[in-house]
Parts: structure tokens; C-alpha cells; sequence
């Protein structure tokens, strides 16, 4: 039957726990935790419990500091929800301003209308060879024009006040 006790589990534990093990032990003691299978493990699981019990401990934050960061982030959050639409608004109102600026280029820069018609001829030309169903005609209309220019007012002023009022509404204080 094997040996569930020794009589120097108490010595080699009072080494361990005053930390003298292994450096500061009796050399006899040393020597017998060598040869003893009770006292090695007792050594080695002592070791690793003392070392776990000497760690710095967790700092935990006061309930008004977790308080006050909770609602700075949820702050923080609103304002990146209200910001979303307000982007979508701009980036639209963009896109409108350079289709209406592009169609006003087109339709008052005499060189660029020339080039126009000289790609259209060229292309109308690929198109008798190629046998290809006829293009559809641009109207030379400018009404059209006046038209994009309102569209592009509208769009602009629309965002900037639902951007102002939106940007009111996330800074407002509780």
C-alpha cells in the first residue's frame, strides 16, 4: 500500500509558504523532497498556489466611474446613429450637384458641345457600318437644365436642415 503521509510535509510546506523553498532549505530537506514522491508534489502544487496568491489583485473602477464612461459611450453611439443619415444627405446632395453642374457644362461650353456632336457623328457612322439599330436623340432643350438647378437647391437645403435640426437633437443635454 502506498504512503499517503510524511512527516516532512509540514517542514517542506512552511519553506514554501515563507518563501525559502528552494533556495533557503536545508539541504537534508532538499534531499528528501529529491526521493519522496508525497513531498515533490506537495513542493511543486505549494509553489504554484503561492505564486497565484502573490499576484497584484484587480483594480476595480468605482460605480460612478463605470457610471460616467456607460454614458459617455452611449453618448458617444447616438451620436454616430444621428451622423449616418446626415452623411447619406450630403453624399446625395453631391451627386446632384455634379450631375446639375455636368449637365450645365455640357450645355453652355461651345467645345465640348462640338465634341459631343463629333462623338455622336462618329458613333452614328459605326452604327450604319456596323447595321446597328438607331441611338436614341437628346432633346436640345434647356429647360431641363433650370429644372436639375431647383432639384439640387431643394436636395441641398433639405439636408442642411435636417442636418442642423438632427445635430440639435443628438447634442441636446439630459
Amino acid at each position: 500500500m502506498a504512503h499517503i503521509e510524511c512527516a516532512h510535509e509540514s517542514d517542506v510546506l512552511m519553506m514554501v509558504t515563507t518563501g525559502r523553498w528552494p533556495g533557503r532549505a536545508p539541504a537534508e530537506l532538499r534531499q528528501h523532497v529529491a526521493s519522496c514522491d508525497i513531498c515533490s508534489d506537495l513542493a511543486l502544487i505549494a509553489v504554484a498556489i503561492d505564486a497565484e496568491a502573490a499576484s497584484p489583485a484587480v483594480s476595480v473602477p468605482s460605480a460612478g466611474t463605470v457610471w460616467w464612461r456607460a454614458q459617455l459611450r452611449a453618448r458617444q453611439e447616438a451620436a454616430q446613429v444621428v451622423l449616418r443619415p446626415i452623411t447619406a444627405a450630403q453624399a446625395l446632395s453631391l451627386a446632384a450637384l455634379f450631375g446639375v453642374a455636368g449637365a450645365v457644362f455640357g450645355a453652355s461650353v461651345s467645345w465640348f458641345q462640338g465634341a459631343v456632336r463629333w462623338f455622336g457623328g462618329a458613333l452614328g457612322t459605326v452604327r450604319r457600318n456596323l447595321h446597328l439599330p438607331d441611338l436614341p436623340t437628346v432633346p436640345q432643350d434647356v429647360s431641363g437644365i433650370w429644372i436639375g438647378y431647383w432639384v439640387v437647391l431643394a436636395v441641398v437645403a433639405v439636408s442642411l436642415v435636417a442636418g442642423a435640426g438632427l445635430m440639435r437633437w443628438a447634442m441636446k443635454e439630459d
